[in-house]
């Protein structure tokens, strides 16, 4: 269990994370062999008097015809890499207009995000993800792709001094180039949760947190020990006072 900061008096800020990278391997690559066939019987001597019985003629097989039993086997399909892409992302509505939660039992739909993970004092918590999510914008901008939704962090380790979290912004499009600078192809937090929003600056979440760990109290809930927060305004360039964060709480 991770001893949490007393800027950050409650409901642990986790140690788990999603998921990342996501291997994309196409379906039915290893074809199962074919069962060994029988041993030919053991050859039985002709009965004494009886004529020999004259050899029987092979016909030849042809050079281009598969062996008796590999039937089954099938070559893998061929992929263009150039023509795979991204799962498309359903068009969602506003973020802005979802309806503050308290606790409203939802869930978390993955889509694809460009990942980074960062490290972060409690007294510069609020401009390093900023800065982390800046560095993300630029890596999509040079891979072509284009920002389809609300930014995630996620905290994975907490201290007196500080946290590592990851910051994770949705993308859509397609490339074949890989990410530099840290960044890395994942998919969002998904599974059902909790959600509670929270409005106003960032350092001041304390009591959203304190209400979270009373309900989850008083309703006798266990969550995981992860903790996402999804910024529904932009944190770029939205003051701290008018910030909306949705604090999305998985349970066991």
């Amino acid at each position: 269990m991770i001893d949490l900061p007393p800027a950050r008096v409650l409901v642990r800020r986790l140690t788990v994370l999603l998921v990342l990278a996501i291997p994309l391997a196409p379906a039915g690559l290893h074809a199962q062999s074919a069962p060994p066939a029988d041993p030919p019987a053991a050859a039985q001597p002709a009965p004494q008097g009886a004529p020999d019985a004259p050899p029987q003629e092979t016909p030849d097989q042809a050079p281009d015809q598969a062996p008796s039993g590999d039937d089954s086997m099938v070559a893998p399909p061929v992929v263009d890499p150039k023509g795979v892409d991204t799962q498309a992302v359903a068009p969602s509505t506003d973020p802005l207009k979802r309806p503050d939660g308290f606790g409203d039992p939802a869930e978390m739909k993955p889509v694809p995000v460009l990942m980074k993970k960062a490290h972060a004092t409690w007294d510069e918590a609020f401009p390093t993800i900023v800065a982390t999510l800046k560095e993300i914008d630029a890596e999509m901008a040079r891979l072509k792709l284009k920002p389809a939704g609300s930014s995630f962090v996620i905290y994975t380790t907490t201290d007196d001094l500080g946290f590592d979290f990851e910051a994770a912004v949705p993308f859509e499009g397609a490339t074949t180039e890989k990410p530099q600078n840290g960044v890395e192809f994942s998919a969002s937090p998904a599974g059902k949760a909790l959600r509670f929003t929270h409005r106003g600056p960032y350092d001041a979440m304390d009591p959203t947190y304190e209400q979270i760990a009373n309900l989850l109290d008083a309703k006798d809930l266990e969550a995981e020990d992860l903790y996402v927060e999804e910024y529904r305004s932009d944190p770029r360039t939205t003051s701290p006072d008018d910030l909306v964060i949705d604090i999305w709480v998985p349970l066991k």
